[in-house]
């Protein structure tokens, strides 16, 4: 397996296993993680990933290493790695119980991106319903706890559409079991708000980001799932997919063909921020 894994400090193959089976994160599923791109070498907007999942170990009750030594740990990995263009994995544990020192693990693998199809006409996607109430904090988290989505997006996969979309008990729509989630409404884009505790994505934040300096209107609202159904345009972001149109959902395909011309735009704007 090309790439490699930083391990506490050690470097080593990324099949090579390397934690204690007693470790939190093994045993529970207790830790934290964040999957970030890197480009020409580069993780883009590391110190956003590193600060979110410094604020979310606080749900968890530990304390990470400071953003200093996790950027150290990252770039000795991405250096080591050989990949310019990669996935870069960052998973923090509290470690093995009793432990004073966490569990940290950066994983280096080469970069693998969905089908070039589903950017050309876009993705299938279904609801599903949400399995977590809206004040459990691993819905707000990027958690090792993560069976729910997967779960999620396996239910996705047995009715042949490729994103399954988390909806609340009330009818409106959360994010992708994978991805967050943007409509576009008469030339308003429209993306749900944290309030229904849905993962702050540091790819959504960057989209808000350009909306706000392009003078596109955006506004963070709810989405009841039957609104959606009738938008012109959706979309669906994460740091290694970047932004993925959405060509149909539950059937009801969406007004503009896929990719529209405001996903196809916002795309180009995104892109444009990466190139280092």
């Amino acid at each position: 397996m090309a790439g490699i894994a930083w391990v506490n400090g050690k470097l080593l193959p990324p099949d090579e296993p390397a934690i204690s089976p007693l470790d939190g994160g093994f045993m529970y599923g207790e830790g934290l993680f964040e999957t970030m791109r890197a480009y020409n070498g580069r993780v883009f907007r590391l110190r956003q990933h590193l600060e979110r999942l410094i604020v979310s170990a606080d749900d968890l009750s530990f304390t990470p290493p400071n953003a200093e030594k996790l950027t150290l740990a990252v770039e000795e990995a991405l250096g080591e790695g050989g990949l310019d263009d990669a996935i870069v994995r960052l998973t923090v544990t509290p470690g093995v119980a009793g432990s004073p020192t966490p569990t940290v693990i950066v994983l280096v693998c080469p970069l693998a991106l969905p089908p070039a199809q589903l950017y050309d006409s876009g993705c299938l996607a279904v609801s599903v319903a949400a399995a977590h109430t809206a004040d459990n904090p691993l819905r707000r988290i990027k958690s090792l706890n993560y069976l729910d989505k997967l779960l999620a997006q396996r239910t996705a996969a047995r009715r042949d559409a490729h994103e399954a979309v988390l909806v609340d008990p009330d009818g409106c729509v959360i994010e992708g079991a994978m991805r967050n989630i943007f409509a576009v409404f008469s030339g308003e884009l429209v993306t749900p708000p944290l309030s229904r505790a849905l993962l702050p994505g540091i790819t959504r934040a960057t989209v808000l980001e350009i909306a706000e300096k392009e003078g596109i209107p955006a506004h963070e609202r709810d989405i009841p799932l039957t609104e959606l159904y009738t938008a012109d345009e959706g979309f669906l972001t994460s740091s290694i997919a970047e932004i993925i149109p959405i060509a149909s959902l539950d059937g009801n395909t969406l007004k503009a063909k896929a990719p529209g011309p405001l996903t196809t735009s916002l795309t180009r704007l995104y892109r444009s921020l990466t190139v280092v």
